[in-house]
């Protein structure tokens, strides 16, 4: 047996891969890479779930607060500058060609009507018309939904 001395033995190839090796590394490579991409796309498919979770609760509770001001009028007692401030309100910015998503139907001891835009507002704040709604008379409200729970209109009954 001979023995190699500390300078033959530096010489030796040392950084040799084999063809079955690169293969290996190779396949490797592609399968934790596909791995990877798999657990991206899943990833990316439960955060669009939460996403979408997240904007459907978001716009119901965005429905929630914009039903809030009109809710409190059901089975309530209410001053008629009440129901005159919340005709204003919901319906003021809708001119007389326009209809409003909800209406308002008010029964006075004088008359009833239904609005739905703000052409009759100038007449329910004066006394001498038939459509005036007296600022101190009590009125009953009414929320109405339609058969899908839709709020479409609020009522307001003299008492």
């Amino acid at each position: 047996m001979k023995w190699r001395s500390n300078s033959e033995a530096g010489h030796m190839k040392t950084g040799f891969i084999t063809e079955a090796t690169k293969i290996l590394l190779f396949a490797a490579t592609v399968l934790i890479t596909c791995l990877l991409v798999f657990l991206g796309f899943r990833a990316a498919g439960v955060a669009r779930d939460i996403s979408n979770s997240a904007t459907v609760q978001m716009e119901q509770l965005n429905h929630d607060l914009q039903e809030s001001d009109i809710m409190m009028f059901d089975k309530e007692e209410v001053y008629g500058s009440d129901v005159l401030n919340f005709i204003k309100k919901e319906l003021g910015g809708y001119t007389s060609l326009e209809t409003a998503p909800i209406y308002i139907y008010v029964k006075t001891s004088v008359s009833q009507n239904t609005y739905t835009n703000n052409a009759n507002i100038e007449y329910i704040k004066n006394f001498s018309d038939a459509m005036y709604i007296k600022p101190t008379a009590m009125f009953q409200g009414a929320v109405v939904k339609n058969d899908n729970d839709v709020l479409i209109g609020v009522e307001f009954i003299q008492k």
